[in-house]
């Protein structure tokens, strides 16, 4: 159970991704609440808006990490849904963000840009449609896609790649037809 919500693993349909992200946004919300109001007592009333460095801190150390975690576990299991390889779309999209963000003061335009291009991620990410499972469901084998997840019974040749169902292997021939003796003991009397 907690593979499929902490890993990076298996994959996420659109509106599982929906409904993960606004319980993500609730859980950090909460735990914002819970920190601001562990410090209330000691912000001062008079002050301008300054927050005790102790809160600053315990977002960074407590709110960010598990925020950072879920919501790249999340991401990764919808672009794993969508058909794109996370290995190879998140870090490129991480470093691209990331030095968009740092050049974004010293080229104005670079802020709007990173704004929309996070805009169209986002959009990506909650109305792309599923790629098949690849053993013909659309979603039947939606969380056993991860390398570790594999199923050994499915076949996964190239001529399973079409629509159809896929063929079930079975470790040993079906049971020949006998008829059940006639004897005593077999429900032959």
């Amino acid at each position: 159970m907690l593979h499929t919500i902490l890993g990076f693993g298996g994959r996420l349909g659109r509106l599982e991704f929906f409904l993960a992200c606004v319980g993500l946004g609730f859980l950090v919300m909460l735990l914002v609440l819970a920190l601001f109001a562990g410090f209330a007592p000691h912000i001062e009333r008079g002050a301008k808006l300054s927050l005790p460095t102790g809160l600053i801190a315990m977002l960074y150390v407590i709110v960010l990490p598990i925020y950072l975690w879920f919501g790249l576990a999340l991401q990764a299991k919808r672009f794993r849904d969508m058909g794109w390889n996370p290995l190879y779309v998140m870090p490129g999209s991480i470093a691209g963000f990331t030095i968009m963000s740092l050049l974004s003061p010293f080229v104005p335009g670079l802020a709007l840009l990173n704004v929309v291009l996070n805009l169209l991620l986002g959009l990506c990410l909650l109305f792309w449609p599923s790629q098949p499972a690849g053993d013909g469901d659309w979603y039947g084998g939606s969380h056993y896609d991860g390398p570790a997840d594999r199923r050994p019974e499915i076949d996964r040749t190239p001529a399973s790649t079409s629509r159809r169902p896929a063929t079930v292997r079975t470790s040993a021939p079906p049971p020949a037809f006998s008829p059940a003796p006639s004897g005593f003991g077999r429900r032959g009397l």
